[in-house]
């Protein structure tokens, strides 16, 4: 995520959270909020003593789920930690938030920037399907299968005059993956979660945020990322991602788990996506559901 320009002190920090985190890092000289996140708080925290940066992510709430994304986290990053991926360290967790006041974790803080608005946006599709080729050529650890979602109705589809599209992209969507296939999958594999360097032909520096990560068909993690391809920015870059994805992965991606992600829109993305972008870039929010649309009709034909 990148970085606000505002500056706090240790006194901006929740006292519980500043307690918690004494015995790891002291006193504090720097609390910077890294924007775009919508289901917690981030903080990029410098340690007065010196030494690196930290991240701290805070989730909203303490409920089963917030400590279970916190777990997951935490058995990701350690079952990563040899793996070579660009990816954070993990330094603290309180899964249930006995210690912090609510669910945290802290992590090495990774420079970089996310990049929405890149100079080629050809070829940054390309090296951000060949990063996520990358993870899930690593072995599968010893991870849970990731949650596949069904999706039984599709009124947004309905609602566009595509009630047709919708039944074909379901029976399509409805097939089980084959688990002896699943790979590594990040969960959220997409633009606000890989940090960038390089101004003229940015590099991809790191892949963060892996709460979610787990075991899955790889049309888990391309299907996100093409669905979230085409809510900010065309269905045209969804589809070099596939193509991308596959020519440098030399495999075929079943297209019921890439089909069902796509299906995972709803008309409540225009609402929360500005908030990721923050500014960022310009939002076509009407345009969203059209463009996921052609995604998943070019997606079908495409199958065949």
């Amino acid at each position: 995520m990148s970085v606000e320009c505002t500056e706090g002190a240790e006194g901006d920090l929740d006292p519980g959270l500043r307690r918690w985190l004494e015995p790891l890092v002291g006193g504090v000289a720097l609390v910077r909020p890294l924007v775009g996140g919508i289901t917690g708080q981030m903080l990029q925290l410098r340690p007065a003593s010196g030494g690196e940066d930290l991240v701290v992510r805070r989730w909203r709430s303490s409920g089963p789920e917030e400590q279970d994304l916190v777990r997951r986290e935490v058995t990701g990053l350690e079952a990563l930690t040899d793996s070579g991926l660009p990816i954070p360290r993990l330094l603290a967790a309180d899964p249930d938030g006995s210690g912090s006041g609510l669910p945290s974790t802290v992590t090495s803080f990774l420079p970089g920037r996310v990049e929405l608005d890149p100079p080629e946006l050809r070829e940054w599709v390309r090296r951000l399907a060949k990063m996520l080729v990358q993870i899930h050529a690593v072995p599968p650890p010893s991870l849970e299968t990731c949650e596949y979602m069904p999706y039984a109705q599709h009124p947004w589809l309905v609602a566009l005059g595509d009630a047709g599209l919708a039944r074909d992209a379901h029976e399509l969507a409805s097939r089980a993956p084959d688990p002896s296939a699943a790979v590594l999958s990040h969960g959220d594999f997409q633009h606000f979660n890989v940090l960038w360097e390089g101004a003229d032909r940015p590099r991809i520096r790191a892949v963060v945020d892996w709460p979610t990560a787990g075991l899955a068909d790889r049309g888990l993690d391309v299907g996100h990322c093409r669905l979230n391809l085409a809510v900010l920015f065309s269905a045209d870059a969804a589809m070099w991602f596939l193509d991308d994805y596959e020519q440098a992965a030399g495999v075929h991606v079943d297209p019921a788990t890439d089909v069902a992600q796509l299906l995972g829109f709803s008309l409540q993305w225009p609402e929360f996506i500005p908030i990721q972008v923050a500014g960022r870039r310009a939002v076509d929010g009407p345009g969203m559901a059209p463009r996921v649309r052609e995604t998943i009709r070019r997606t079908l034909d495409r199958a065949g």
